[in-house]
């Protein structure tokens, strides 16, 4: 070689090897501290994003306390409970993005046969309890790497957390209100004890799924109409607990017919006893618009293939 040449090509060596050392002793960004301030913004959230990690919420205030001390800036305008991003937090977020997407595809690299990761479904208390159990033990065979959090929730709590939260859902929907895949139609209909009246109370006595329950806000929209005072005197989030208090004769209920049809003691309310006709409501399968890590994309290919599609009769 040239001993012209040989001279600048060492001293860019020289300058590389000078970079390589500067870049090691800088300080690193934690990968968890930065998952915890994607998790806050794509929850929109200290609690939700919380849940999602399933760490404490001090836990995560802390890691962003952190992040914060580590970078020199603030994350959030004041007050931070309004969660509306500095200007270097919003440069910050699209760094953490980016590194948290090079960890995952190094991931999947160093493990190109091992599919793993954690994936976040929610779905309707009927699809929880009675349908989605057997079919994830069987992904759970398939995939032993992937650990499923199956959550179950409310229609608008559902359909608001798609993606910030949840990679995919079952949510019920008004009649050609839902995305992606139609499962089931499903009659909804008042319920009472075969035993009891309190269908005759005024005000009724209901017995409902929390705030932001389709069936809840269908029900109340619907005495109201009928100009039918009513007033909740058993809320929860789980459908065998309501089934309880109506067939007790505690409460007037509100559910997919499907739900009720094996229970003895229960029976259906007309329009001839005062009780409006409801919607039927309809079951979809639903994907996040956001890019799927690759267990959330083989969970939704494999209920693609053992949820039928709902088929007019």
């Amino acid at each position: 070689m040239d001993p012209q040449l040989r001279s600048p090509l060492r001293l860019k060596a020289r300058e590389r090897a000078a970079a390589s050392k500067d870049m090691l002793r800088g300080r690193l960004l934690a990968p968890e501290l930065l998952r915890a301030f994607v998790a806050v913004v794509e929850c929109n959230g200290y609690t939700p994003a919380a849940q999602f990690l399933h760490r404490t919420q001090a836990a995560i205030s802390q890691q962003l306390a952190r992040l914060e001390d580590c970078t020199g800036i603030d994350l959030f305008e004041k007050p931070t409970r309004q969660l509306r991003l500095t200007e270097q937090g919003k440069v910050l977020l699209d760094y953490a993005r980016r590194l948290l997407e090079l960890n995952n595809e190094a991931m999947d690299k160093l493990r190109p046969g091992v599919v793993s990761g954690s994936v976040r479904i929610g779905a309707t208390n009927l699809y929880a309890t009675t349908v989605l159990p057997s079919l994830l033990a069987r992904f759970s065979e398939l995939y032993p790497a992937i650990h499923i959090d199956l959550q179950v929730g409310v229609a608008e709590d559902m359909q608001r957390k798609l993606g910030p939260a949840f990679d995919l859902t079952i949510n019920a929907f008004q009649g050609g209100e839902g995305n992606g895949l139609l499962l089931r139609k499903d009659p909804v209909v008042w319920a009472v004890s075969t035993n009891a009246s309190p269908h005759h109370k005024r005000p009724v006595p209901l017995a409902l799924l929390p705030q932001g329950s389709l069936l809840r806000r269908w029900a109340q929209e619907a005495l109201a109409s009928a100009g039918h005072p009513w007033v909740v005197v058993q809320e929860s989030s789980s459908v065998e607990v309501l089934k309880a208090s109506v067939s007790a004769g505690l409460a007037v209920g509100v559910f997919q017919e499907a739900t009720i049809s094996p229970v003895a003691d229960m029976r259906v309310l007309t329009p001839e006893e005062g009780f409006p006709k409801l919607p039927s409501s309809e079951m979809w399968l639903e994907r996040s618009s956001r890019e799927l890590p690759r267990g959330a994309n083989c969970l939704y290919e494999f209920l693609l293939e053992q949820l039928p599609p709902w088929v007019p009769e």
